[in-house]
């Protein structure tokens, strides 16, 4: 898998490293140093659902959604990790497959 090594997120340049200090999770995101890092021993399948995650907690704190005085941050993010981007993903494929369908019916007349 190619290592990743920054993303832009609202204009900020949030660095992604990699670690064998993260003990209880996958990822976290330091607000303060501007850096997500990834647990060093990720499965390939783990990987990237993990960054999409962590950078989720960045968007929500270069935002300032995160410092409101009753949002619940890691409840958000793990909705929209557990449901919007499975429906996302869905409405993407099915898409893909349309689009691959009229291809087809195109070259077949």
């Amino acid at each position: 898998m190619t290592a990743i090594n920054s993303v832009m997120i609202a204009g900020h340049r949030i660095k992604i490293q990699r670690s064998d200090q993260l003990d209880d999770c996958y990822g976290q995101y330091s607000h303060d140093k501007r850096t997500i890092q990834l647990a060093e021993n990720l499965t390939e399948r783990e990987y990237l659902p993990t960054l999409r995650h962590e950078m989720l907690h960045a968007a929500f704190h270069l935002s300032g959604i995160s410092f409101l005085d009753s949002f619940q941050e890691e409840s958000c993010v793990r909705c929209i990790d557990e449901i919007f981007f499975p429906a996302y993903e869905r409405i993407l494929k099915r898409i893909e497959n349309n689009h691959k369908t009229n291809t087809n019916d195109e070259i077949e007349q």
